[in-house]
């Protein structure tokens, strides 16, 4: 019985980033984390939470949700907002 060479070849190692869906944990200053999945093209049009600005059909930019939320898990899930990513990026900077 022949030995299949998948096997025998090292394995790579897991992309934690891909496994979450290319989602990422981000940390606010208040210690409460953040679920961020970056969209490449959004296919509808998006009122950005850090500058009251329209994010257009086809722009890319950031959603966020916390799992952190006082009224439970699915309560953040269901208030994630779109952004822009500089938005995003500069939000709790001060100035």
């Amino acid at each position: 019985m022949r030995r299949s060479k998948k096997y025998s070849r090292p394995s790579r190692e897991l992309n934690s980033y891909a496994l979450m869906g290319y989602t990422r944990i981000e940390y606010a200053d208040d210690g409460r984390a953040f679920k961020v999945h970056h969209i490449n093209s959004g296919v509808k049009e998006y009122v950005c939470p850090g500058c009251s600005g329209i994010i257009r059909v086809g722009e890319p930019h950031e959603v966020a949700w916390t799992e952190d939320h006082i009224l439970g898990k699915e309560f953040g899930q269901n208030d994630r907002r779109h952004w822009h990513t500089g938005c995003w990026e500069a939000r709790g900077r001060r100035r």
